[in-house]
């Protein structure tokens, strides 16, 4: 009896992930033209048969698992509400009933294993992303998945758009203080490729606006909030900055209470931003400027997608960044 070809084996020919072969072969539209053929003409060569997967059109519930972060990154949870998210999913199913089981990303593959729960229709990546064994066994089993706030060229996702957002805080600080602006940018090692989005939207900014901003001198990263008084107070200090970019809101609420500890006014000495909108602003005396970020929007487009992809059979892609609004605040 010949052995059924696999994806791991059109993979293996071609020196390629498991899971970019996977998604060609499901007639995913994010992949190049050039490798997409490549990958079909070695499938058709090597006798490659998709293997039937069951679709149940009428079922009365759908199953989407929604992933959050493990608990080493629980200070998202401190300014993301996970209710907002949820709530936001359901309206973008509509009518279709759905059941929403949460779990951490931790790398736990037999979820998928028990039958206690029913079979996985759908998943959410939300604030994470799959590792490559998890995204081989989802493409594998041609389950549907979605990134929220993170992005891949190859993956669906929906985020905020950071750059637009930076932008709008730049021209805000820019009318305020005008030629006499002198920015700098602290961002968060932790979360690499958000930071360097809206690092980007910051410099950016600058640039269209003839701002001086140099991206190795003007760019203080933190891996924690402990480092805000130890590396960006003295850097404030040093290099006269008037004008502070934080990476999200609890950053910025963090270096306003440790400036408060120096006796340093804001926005006297310099001017400060956020970004997300978080409820923790409201601790505050003043009102931090910042961008809102809507979990409610994020949920309802990944529920939208979700719902055309298992009900009505849409292979559409999705790569889309929603603009956030500019809260006003005191802190400019």
């Amino acid at each position: 009896m010949t052995k059924r070809v696999t994806v791991y084996d059109i993979s293996k020919r071609l020196g390629l992930s498991p899971s970019t072969v996977s998604r060609v072969l499901n007639n995913s539209s994010l992949i190049s033209t050039e490798k997409k053929e490549l990958i079909l003409r070695t499938a058709e060569e090597m006798g490659y048969q998709k293997r039937a997967i069951k679709r149940q059109k009428g079922r009365a519930i759908i199953n989407i698992r929604l992933f959050l972060p493990k608990t080493q990154f629980s200070y998202i949870h401190l300014f993301y509400d996970v209710a907002e998210l949820i709530e936001g999913i359901q309206h973008g199913f509509g009518e279709t009933r759905v059941n929403i089981i949460t779990s951490l990303n931790d790398g736990d593959l037999s979820l998928f294993d028990s039958k206690k729960l029913g079979d996985i229709d759908g998943c959410i990546f939300a604030f994470t992303k799959p590792s490559d064994a998890l995204e081989e066994l989802l493409e594998d089993r041609s389950v549907p998945f979605i990134l929220l706030n993170r992005s891949n060229p190859e993956h669906n996702y929906v985020l905020v758009d950071n750059l637009v957002g930076m932008d709008a805080l730049v021209a805000a600080m820019y009318k305020k203080r005008g030629g006499s602006l002198k920015p700098c940018y602290v961002g968060f090692s932790k979360l690499p490729s958000v930071s360097e989005q809206r690092e980007m939207g910051v410099y950016k900014g600058c640039m269209a606006r003839n701002i001086p901003f140099d991206r190795e001198k003007d760019v203080i990263m933190v891996d924690s909030l402990t480092e805000l008084r130890e590396k960006v107070l003295p850097a404030i200090e040093k290099h006269s900055y008037n004008g502070v970019f934080c990476f999200n809101d609890l950053m910025a609420v963090s270096l306003y209470q440790t400036a408060l500890r120096r006796n340093w006014r804001v926005p006297d000495l310099f001017s400060l931003t956020g970004f997300d909108n978080s409820p923790m602003l409201q601790l505050l005396d003043q009102r931090i400027d910042t961008i809102e970020f809507s979990l409610l929007k994020l949920g309802k487009e990944a529920g939208m997608w979700l719902n055309g992809r298992i009900i009505n059979r849409l292979d559409n892609a999705i790569q889309k960044a929603l603009e956030g609004d500019y809260i006003v605040g005191e802190t400019i």
